[in-house]
């Protein structure tokens, strides 16, 4: 008894901890900016526009994009009303430059696999691997792509403030992760975490932290499920495709030796939730690695040397 109250108590602490504004990196002004434009149903492609052209290597990572081999298209691409308007569509950008934009506040170490370079490596491509197999869904299952991308590109936004929050034991835990490359990251983390002031996170993990910070900062709920629940094979509640999407295309990547996946198995349960064959799944990821140049040039654009 307790101890279940011990943990409750903890819980609550850091919960609490995470809503100190002095402890964490206050929202960047642009993604606040762009969540207030997303929030605005009269807001247009102009308004947009104008809003990510404050930022140039923002500007530029949303034009990357839209040139890209994803999507096709064949025509001049001179700006990011053009990338709207003729390309990504409105509800893409402003989803896409929400999850770019939030990430101006952190500088965790560059190296290792938890490291800035791995993590936007992983970001951008799971971000693209989500977009491309909910694109693939049936179409009564589908989600909304900008969304999906948004999703994919943040699930893993906990370890950006566990390394903010407790930085040696995110060090400590980006050193395990790098020797002990089979041992799912989430089972290593309950060792570090229960090591000096990240002993209250004991078992909470970078799901659960991430989670409490798009809270935080008003993300939409869609987002703040997929961080919590992306380790979890039998989520089902609220939004549960979009963790689902997450959780499949991180097994995916596992395969070319790119995030923090288990392993590259496939989860059944999410498979059958998203109306989609192995085979298609695997078609997929394989086309998205083909033009890999583009997401490794966005990552190190988000993450330069």
């Amino acid at each position: 008894m307790q101890q279940a109250t011990d943990r409750l108590s903890s819980c609550g602490e850091i919960q609490r901890r995470i809503a100190q504004v002095y402890e964490l990196p206050a929202m960047p002004e642009m993604a606040q900016h762009i969540l207030a434009l997303r929030s605005n149903p009269n807001a247009s492609a102009m308004d947009l526009a104008k809003v990510v052209e404050v930022d140039p290597s923002l500007a530029a990572q949303v034009v990357h994009y839209a040139m890209s081999p994803f999507f096709g298209y064949r025509g001049t691409v001179e700006s990011i009303h053009d990338a709207i308007a003729r390309v990504l569509g409105f509800d893409m950008v402003v989803n896409m430059a929400l999850g770019l934009a939030t990430s101006k506040s952190f500088r965790n170490p560059m190296d290792g696999p938890l490291g800035l370079h791995a993590f936007w490596r992983h970001a951008v491509y799971s971000a693209a691997l989500v977009q491309a197999i909910a694109g693939a869904m049936p179409r009564e299952l589908r989600p909304k792509p900008g969304m999906a991308y948004l999703a994919g590109l943040l699930h893993n936004f906990g370890f950006l403030l566990l390394g903010h929050l407790f930085p040696p034991e995110f060090q400590l835990l980006n050193k395990l992760v790098a020797a002990n490359p089979d041992t799912p990251v989430i089972d290593l983390e309950k060792r570090v975490l229960g090591m000096g002031q990240a002993r209250q996170c004991l078992d909470m993990g970078h799901a659960q932290v991430g989670a409490w910070l798009m809270d935080h900062w008003h993300m939409p709920e869609e987002v703040t499920i997929t961080l919590k629940e992306h380790h979890n094979p039998h989520y089902a509640g609220d939004h549960a495709v979009y963790p689902q999407l997450v959780l499949v295309a991180t097994h995916l990547l596992k395969r070319y030796e790119i995030g923090d996946a288990a392993d590259g198995e496939l989860p059944g349960p999410a498979m059958e939730a998203l109306g989609l064959e192995e085979t298609q799944l695997l078609e997929i990821a394989e086309r998205l690695v083909q033009n890999a140049s583009y997401l490794d040039a966005m990552a190190r654009q988000l993450a330069p040397l």
